[in-house]
Order: C-alpha cells, then sequence, then structure tokens
C-alpha cells in the first residue's frame, strides 16, 4: 500500500513538472477561501467578473488561479456558502434543478454519465462560466455546445440567490404593446479615463428592429458605456450598441415574448432594475 502511494506521489509530481506547474510555486494544499461577501447576486457578479480570464492550474482554488471545481468553491465560500472541494461531490450534494429552471449562480455538471468531471457557474441564457483546461483559463461558454450539451450531467443549487431581500420582480413595464418611461435612474457607471462623464438620457423606443422582437433597452450615454456592456455580457446576455443621435443605445437581446424579456430582466435585476422593454 505504502509502496503504490508513493508511485501514485511521484507519478502526480512527474504529470505536473512536465506540464509547468511544480515551478511555479503552486500550493496544491486546500485553502478555505476567508468569507468576505454576504450572498447576493451583486457578489456573485463581482467574484464571476474577477475571475474569468485567470489561469487555469489544477488542484487550485483561488484567488489566482483555478480548476474547474476550485472556481466555484472560491466563489461560493467567499460567501460564506459551503461547498464540496472536488466536482463530483459538488453533484453528489446540493439541490437538484432541471435544466429548463437553471437561474444564475446553479451550478452545472459534465461527466460520463456516472461521475461528473467538470463544474461551471450558470450565468444565464444557456450560458456557465467555467476553469477550462482546454483554454486554460476562466472563460463563458455556451450549453449548446455540442461537447458540453453530449456530456451535460445535470446542475445543482446551493443557493438560491433571488429567494432574498435584495431582489425584487421588474414591475411591469409593456402592456398590450403599449410601451411606458420607467423612472430614469440609470446605473452608476465609472470608467478610467473617459472624454466626459456618463450623462443616462431619456429612453426612447428604437423601431428599426426585427418585427416580432422584443428588446430590453438598458439606457442611453454619452459616451461608450464599456463597464455596463462588460457586466451583462458577462451575465450571459446578448447586447448589441446603436449610436444615435451622438448617444450610444445598450440594447438587450431580442426576445420572442415580452414575458422572456421580463424574465431576463428579474434576473439581472441589479443591472436592468430602471430599464424599459421596447418592441422591434
Amino acid at each position: 500500500m505504502i509502496y503504490l502511494k508513493t508511485k501514485y506521489i511521484l507519478l502526480i509530481t512527474f504529470t505536473l513538472l512536465i506540464s509547468g506547474c511544480a515551478t511555479s510555486g503552486y500550493d496544491y494544499t486546500i485553502h478555505k477561501p476567508k468569507v468576505r461577501y454576504k450572498p447576493s447576486i451583486n457578489a456573485l457578479n463581482k467574484l464571476d467578473s474577477r475571475a474569468l480570464g485567470s489561469k487555469y492550474v489544477w488542484a487550485e482554488e483561488g484567488p489566482y488561479c483555478y480548476d474547474c471545481s476550485g472556481l466555484t468553491y472560491y466563489n461560493f465560500g467567499t460567501m460564506g456558502i459551503e461547498i464540496p472541494r472536488v466536482a463530483n461531490a459538488q453533484f453528489r450534494n446540493g439541490t437538484p434543478i432541471p435544466r429548463s429552471e437553471l437561474q444564475k449562480g446553479d451550478l452545472v455538471f459534465f461527466g460520463n454519465g456516472r461521475r461528473a468531471t467538470h463544474v461551471g457557474i450558470y450565468i444565464g441564457n444557456g450560458k456557465f462560466e467555467h476553469a477550462s483546461s482546454a483554454k486554460q483559463r476562466v472563460v463563458i461558454s455556451s450549453l449548446n455546445k455540442p461537447y458540453y450539451r453530449r456530456h451535460y450531467m445535470g446542475a445543482r443549487r446551493y443557493y438560491n440567490f433571488y429567494n432574498t431581500p435584495q431582489f425584487k420582480t421588474p414591475s411591469q413595464i409593456i402592456t398590450n404593446n403599449q410601451v411606458t418611461q420607467p423612472a430614469i435612474n440609470q446605473p452608476q457607471i465609472t470608467r478610467t479615463a473617459v472624454r466626459k462623464p456618463y450623462q443616462a438620457m431619456p429612453m426612447q423606443t428604437i423601431s428599426n428592429h426585427t418585427d416580432g422582437s422584443y428588446y430590453i433597452l438598458a439606457g442611453s450615454f454619452t459616451n461608450y458605456p464599456s463597464e455596463l456592456i462588460t457586466k451583462l455580457k458577462l451575465s450571459g446576455m446578448n447586447v448589441t450598441t446603436k449610436e444615435q443621435n451622438g448617444y450610444y443605445k445598450v440594447l438587450v437581446g431580442p426576445y420572442n415574448s415580452v414575458s422572456k424579456a421580463r424574465q431576463s430582466m428579474g434576473y439581472n435585476y441589479t443591472l436592468l432594475s430602471n430599464a424599459n422593454i421596447i418592441k422591434g
């Protein structure tokens, strides 16, 4: 038994050496992350945004590099949500969630049907963030890609980020195709080296979209709102911008129904709390 264990350790060490990990000073001891945030969509977005693009390193759980389950372990642990360290153990625990009921913050798992070998954090609109060994970094991928669709095993919920006092369902903004204008209080966007401060302009319906489609108009800005766009894309949303009369209009969609657009607004309430639904 001792011989087999020694042989196993030597094999891992050799693998790490040839992959360039062992010589980089990485610590493969499991470290429980320090709790820095209360569980919330804001905290989850912040952690996902920080991790995006970070290096993939096997057996690491942050804060500068991760493997797949290390990313979920760190992000959840930083919010005080304790989950197992490895992907298969994370899959064996938590609350099973049907794919049709996925919401932001659920964990999605992939494997061979018997054992989960990969995990990511669902961010909405069929996309998830994960530490990819193939890409060697933390990336966003689609659940509809053939590989992930073929190896998808299921989802688990460890925390319902929408069952909290801070989350509010957006009020109905459009009824019977009549567009109403909500209060104009845009999210505070900060950006370095801008030409001039952001100024939210009155929202207006844009009519040159595909007939029958609905869009979320996130706002109009005097400068290109790169930070807002990045956060919306990180949330898994399809974002486009239109420059019109000197203003940048940020559009999310299209959606084939008002209810779908409103649901998307609910999933991303902190970014779209004062947005408007417009008909193409």
